[in-house]
């Protein structure tokens, strides 16, 4: 890679990193190429060049958010600490993260994830799917996970979920239930007492 290949990534990283923060926090509508460009010390020419229309621009930046967050969560189940420690941390993670989507860009991304075969989906069943089964299997090995539920089991519990997801108003009803359904997943309907907020 060149000296100006790699100055176009930076920049093209740039700009999607800003335009992911922008509709995450203030929605689609309000965000416009301008402000993107202006917030990315770059000039609206650049992000065109780049992204040809604000559409585009977005459907990339959501790409590039939902990789990210994935990376935070893979890194997190590779740390080297409890299983017990690792739910609190997704619990509580996962909450703000839904608790901080605008609206729109929480609504964009559900529209994409009903679309058969999107990069969501992909993302799950190639990376996310194994590593939720690493998980489990070290839940196992501490204890907190009942050896008796098999993974095909599990994968099927799974599998229910992200098959409601795709329903239509499904995001409309899960939103405010975040932090409960993950510690339903986690640990279960019998629970495990209260879950203090990590450090």
């Amino acid at each position: 890679m060149d000296g100006f290949e790699r100055r176009t990534l930076v920049k093209k990283e740039k700009i999607l990193n800003t335009s992911a923060a922008l509709f995450q926090k203030e929605g689609i509508k309000k965000v416009s190429i301008s402000k993107i460009a202006k917030e990315a010390n770059v000039s609206q020419v650049t992000i065109y060049n780049y992204f040809e229309r604000k559409e585009k621009l977005l459907y990339e930046a959501l790409i590039y958010f939902v990789n990210q967050t994935w990376e935070k969560y893979h890194k997190l189940i590779e740390e080297s600490i409890s299983y017990e420690e690792k739910m609190k941390q997704f619990i509580f993670s996962e909450a703000q993260t839904v608790n901080d989507l605008h609206e729109e860009f929480s609504n964009y991304m559900m529209d994409q994830y009903k679309i058969p075969g999107n990069f969501i989906e992909h993302l799950y069943q190639e990376k996310a799917l194994p590593a939720m089964m690493q998980l489990v299997q070290q839940g196992r090995d501490e204890g907190f996970i009942d050896p008796a539920i098999s993974d095909t089991a599990i994968f099927v519990y799974l599998q229910m979920f992200t098959d409601y997801l795709q329903k239509g108003d499904a995001i409309e009803q899960l939103v405010p239930l975040t932090e409960e359904l993950m510690k339903l997943f986690f640990y279960g309907i019998a629970g495990s007492g209260e879950i203090k907020k990590p450090d």
